[in-house]
């Protein structure tokens, strides 16, 4: 905008007249990098615009201020195939859902390739119906990761369930740079209920990480370089966030993965 330093403080203080929040650089949370939401996507385990709008008035002061140890990169992704960047951020939200598609073969017939269809599916959990006389599918719930795939491809497959879906917190992403290479954020939370249209469960977990990472990070450190210096048990023992079976990686391919372990320190 403006090469002269003495310029900028009059900058804001126009721009913050007109109404508009100036913020998100420095050690600062970031504009929210967020998907599409319940209204625009079909496999959306949770909404966007109106999460974000929950999560950032309860954070708006994390945003105009940089009172924080570093940057704060935060995210939204309204189901785990993941459009925004939760994988390389700091502070994640991630729509989940917990069942299974509701198969309906009197339409798949009509509107879907059934071959199509069992290809979409990363883990196999669908096959064709055993009943040769029905131009179906079954799917296996315990292979079932309830990524949506199938429905993306299959309209007769759909798995929104109002009580069921929710969201999950990762913590500790980041993009590389000259100070340490990426990092993968990891699971911290793994469900919270959709309680539109504030999503209270969720905001007070959120403002609650960031205030225990405000108050005990060093100075320029990220959320998951603070995380890895102290050591996962500490972080969720500051946080009062319990530990749960949700938390090991014991999926057939873990130990070929960057998710084999957590590094955890005692």
């Amino acid at each position: 905008m403006t090469p002269d330093r003495s310029r900028v403080e009059p900058i804001i203080e126009e721009v913050t007249k007109l109404g508009l929040p100036v913020g998100g650089t420095g050690n600062a949370i970031s504009n929210i990098v967020h998907t599409q939401g319940w209204v625009h996507c079909h496999s959306a385990a949770t909404d966007s615009s109106g999460l974000v709008k929950a999560i950032m008035d309860e954070l708006y002061d994390y945003f105009i201020s940089m009172k924080l140890p570093a940057m704060l990169r935060v995210s939204l992704a309204c189901c785990i195939n993941m459009c925004g960047a939760v994988h390389c951020s700091d502070l994640a939200v991630v729509g989940v859902h917990r069942k299974p598609p509701k198969v309906d073969n009197e339409k798949m017939s009509a509107l879907c390739e059934i071959p199509t269809t069992q290809a979409s599916c990363p883990t196999g959990a669908i096959r064709r119906h055993p009943d040769e006389n029905i131009k179906g599918v079954v799917v296996n719930q315990e292979r079932c990761m309830f990524c949506g795939n199938c429905f993306t491809v299959c309209p007769a497959m759909p798995l929104a369930d109002g009580k069921g879906d929710g969201v999950a917190i990762y913590v500790g992403g980041k993009v590389s740079n000259a100070k340490s290479a990426p990092k993968f954020s990891r699971l911290a939370i793994p469900y919270l209920p959709n309680n539109p249209p504030r999503w209270p469960e969720v905001v007070e977990a959120l403002k609650n990480i960031v205030e225990v990472y405000a108050n005990n990070a060093r100075q320029d450190e990220r959320m998951g370089e603070w995380i890895e210096r102290v050591g996962w048990e500490t972080f969720f023992k500051l946080t009062g966030i319990p530990f749960t079976e949700h938390h090991i990686d014991d999926f057939t391919h873990a130990v070929d993965t960057y998710r084999t372990t957590t590094q955890f320190k005692w």
